[in-house]
């Protein structure tokens, strides 16, 4: 039995000596991943774990579901359509005019725009331009208000000031 135990002792020995990889606990290394946030989705968190990203190439995507409403898609209020540009002057926009001079006289003020035809119009304030209309004529200023409407009903409106001389 004496006999037994010394040869198990050197078989052991042995294996410790030529195959220390066998004897010791291997260590693993260990890389730490972070849980998904609220902002990234599960499906996100995969895909960027795996380092592939799915290429619908025009077809349905098999992993959309589509009771779940899409992350990241933002509801757009579009501008209401304004529909064929009448001729003249209250076809074009503001952009598209510019300030020749004012004419006053006493009370009443005149502000002469040449279109994006190459003609010479005289707009009074209130008259109407394609995207908006004459709100104010001063001494060497026209203020414009642009105006516009989006589907939800809504009315945007901004000033645009259209001077003689550049300042």
């Amino acid at each position: 039995m004496n006999r037994i135990c010394q040869t198990g002792i050197v078989l052991l020995a042995s294996v410790v000596l030529f195959f220390p990889a066998l004897s010791a606990p291997q260590q693993r290394k260990v890389t730490k991943v972070d849980p998904p946030t609220k902002a990234k989705s599960v499906v996100e968190a995969l895909a960027v774990s795996a380092g592939v990203r799915y290429q619908s190439q025009g077809r349905r995507d098999p992993f959309f579901n589509p009771l779940l409403k899409k992350p990241g898609k933002v509801v757009v209020d579009e501008e209401e359509p304004r529909g064929l540009r009448p001729p003249g002057i209250g076809g074009m926009s503001i952009d598209q005019v510019a300030l020749l001079g004012i004419a006053s006289q006493e009370e009443d003020q005149v502000a002469i725009f040449r279109g994006s035809d190459g003609r010479a119009y005289f707009l009074h304030q209130g008259d109407r331009l394609y995207d908006g209309s004459v709100a104010k004529i001063g001494a060497d200023t026209v203020t414009l208000v642009r105006e516009t409407k989006f589907r939800s009903g809504k009315v945007l409106r901004q000033e645009a000031t259209k001077r003689l001389r550049p300042l």
